[in-house]
């Protein structure tokens, strides 16, 4: 209500931004600190601590969004060139002995040619195949139509692959 009735004051959406946070409804706190911040910014603002300490609540409720917020999961299997469909379907199995949360759609990828994160231990040259699972089905076919979708080749145009 106190947005409705002064939109332009910063306060009113902090104090959106603190109910929300209670909700438990991060990404929205966050959106309604980043208008409290602008707001704050544009008003020309005297303390300079306090838009650090607005832009440090924002992004607070925005990695607390991001790390309530999985929906997702990554499974790392390592891979030799051997047949692709059994080791496919083997890490198909071990992701769903794993993640059993993240069942609605499982996708290996079929190229089989990634490599572990940065900071993970890997052998040198190793190859993993990459299963990704969802607990959205929709977001998981969407993912995998773009994964395996031929991309176009246009005549006189080197290939980036």
């Amino acid at each position: 209500r106190s947005i409705i009735q002064n939109p332009s004051h910063f306060c009113n959406h902090l104090r959106q931004a603190a109910c929300f946070r209670c909700l438990h409804r991060y990404s929205e706190a966050a959106r309604s600190a980043m208008v409290a911040q602008c707001l704050y910014v544009l008003a020309q603002g005297a303390g300079l601590e306090t838009s650090d300490l607005l832009q440090l609540y924002w992004q607070a409720m925005t990695q607390e969004a991001l790390s309530g917020e999985v929906s997702f999961s990554v499974l790392y299997t390592p891979f030799e060139k051997e047949d692709k469909t059994d080791k496919i379907k083997e890490a198909n199995k071990i992701f769903a002995e794993k993640h059993s949360d993240y069942m609605q759609h499982i996708f290996t990828d079929p190229h089989g040619i990634h490599l572990l994160p940065e900071k993970a231990e890997s052998h040198p040259g190793q190859q993993y195949l990459l299963t990704l699972g969802f607990r959205n089905k929709e977001i998981g076919k969407t993912v995998e139509k773009f994964v395996t979708r031929k991309l176009p080749v246009f005549p006189g145009v080197p290939s980036c692959l």
